[in-house]
């Protein structure tokens, strides 16, 4: 019986840790589309300077995300969470470079699966359920 106790302790504080994780995950992703109106506004008005520091910022906050995949996480969900963070950060410097509006709004349907993908983590919602934007692929992201 105390076995049982001291384990069903053990995994309510796991569930605690990743309903927290969850939590940072989803105000970072809120701080990445902050980050992306001021980029947005900034080329609107060719303010470059403003422009190169809110992109600096986001692709800060999503290398720190990337950085931060919860390791109890099962790995085809975290391989999922990797690419979509590395193409949103591929997104970000094409913006940066090239001054490109398209590349910014690409970002969007990034960050749109990315929500979903922590929704599925955290059990929000089941797999049949999600309808991912279809604008990525997965297997030739890092590729074209």
């Amino acid at each position: 019986m105390h076995h049982t106790l001291k384990q069903s302790a053990r995994d309510q504080s796991l569930d605690s840790i990743q309903e927290t994780d969850f939590s940072l995950m989803q105000l970072g992703l809120e701080g990445v589309v902050a980050y992306l109106t001021r980029i947005q506004n900034a080329l609107e008005h060719r303010d470059y300077v403003a422009k190169r520091v809110a992109v600096e910022r986001a692709e800060q906050l999503v290398q720190h995300l990337l950085l931060h995949l919860g390791a109890e996480t099962q790995k085809a969900v975290i391989l999922r969470l990797d690419r979509l963070y590395r193409y949103l950060l591929l997104k970000l410097a094409r913006c940066n470079m090239f001054n490109d509006m398209e590349a910014l709004y690409g970002c969007e349907p990034i960050i749109a699966d990315l929500r979903l993908e922590w929704a599925i983590v955290q059990g929000e919602r089941r797999d049949e359920d999600v309808r991912f934007s279809r604008l990525i692929d997965f297997d030739d992201m890092l590729t074209g």
